[in-house]
C-alpha cells in the first residue's frame, strides 16, 4: 500500500473513530442545540461583572470553559490556540471569551502571560458550570480541583441559544477550533 493511500486510511479510521466517541460522549446534555443556556453573571480578568449581552458579537459569542489557567497544561494549550484564531472568530461576528474556576489574580497573570484580549471570566462557587450540568463530579468539595468543568466550547447566540458545542470525552484532547470555525463560517 503507498504512503498515501494509508495516510488516508488512517486519517479514515482517526476521523471515524473521533465521531463515534462524540457520539457516545454527551457533553451539557441538559443544553442540546437549539436550547437557551442560563444567564451568564461573571467576573472577568479586571474584575467587571460580565453578562451575555455584553459579551457577544453581533452573531454571537464562542465560549470555551476550561479547567485552569494556573495548573492545566492542556487548558493553557488551548488557550493560546483561542488567542490564535480570535480574530478569525472576530471577523465573523462572534466574540471570544473563556471561563474557569480561576482566581481573579490568576486571570489577570493569563491575560499577561497569554496576551490575551478578550474576556477571560471567572466562575466562582461553580455556578455556570453547576447551571450547565458540566461540574466535574471526580473532585470533592475541598479538593484542589473541585469545580472545574468538563472542558468544551459552546457556539451561543447574541440571545443564549445554543448554535454548536464541541467537547471531547478525554479532558487531555480539546476539540481544534477549525471545527468551531467552520461551524460559524456556516452561520
Amino acid at each position: 500500500m503507498n504512503r498515501l493511500l494509508k495516510s488516508l486510511v488512517c486519517t479514515t479510521i482517526t476521523l471515524f473513530t473521533a465521531v463515534s466517541l462524540a457520539q457516545e460522549f454527551i457533553w451539557a446534555p441538559d443544553f442540546p442545540v437549539g436550547s437557551e443556556i442560563p444567564a451568564i453573571n461573571a467576573q472577568d480578568q479586571t474584575g467587571e461583572v460580565r453578562t451575555l449581552g455584553d459579551l457577544s458579537g453581533d452573531k454571537g459569542l464562542v465560549l470555551v470553559l476550561s479547567r485552569s489557567f494556573d495548573w492545566c497544561p492542556y487548558c493553557i494549550a488551548q488557550l493560546q490556540q483561542l488567542v490564535d484564531v480570535a480574530d478569525e472568530f472576530e471577523s465573523m461576528g462572534f466574540n471570544v471569551a473563556t471561563m474557569t474556576y480561576d482566581s481573579l489574580e490568576t486571570l489577570q497573570g493569563a491575560e499577561i502571560d497569554y496576551e490575551t484580549d478578550f474576556p477571560l471570566l471567572r466562575d466562582e462557587d461553580t455556578t455556570h458550570v453547576t447551571a450547565l450540568g458540566i461540574l466535574n463530579t471526580e473532585y470533592e468539595p475541598g479538593s484542589r480541583a473541585y469545580g472545574i468543568p468538563y472542558p468544551g466550547i459552546f457556539l451561543l447566540s447574541p440571545d443564549g441559544a445554543v448554535l454548536a458545542k464541541f467537547a471531547e470525552e478525554d479532558y487531555r484532547n480539546r476539540p481544534d477550533f477549525d471545527y468551531v470555525l467552520e461551524a460559524a463560517r456556516g452561520l
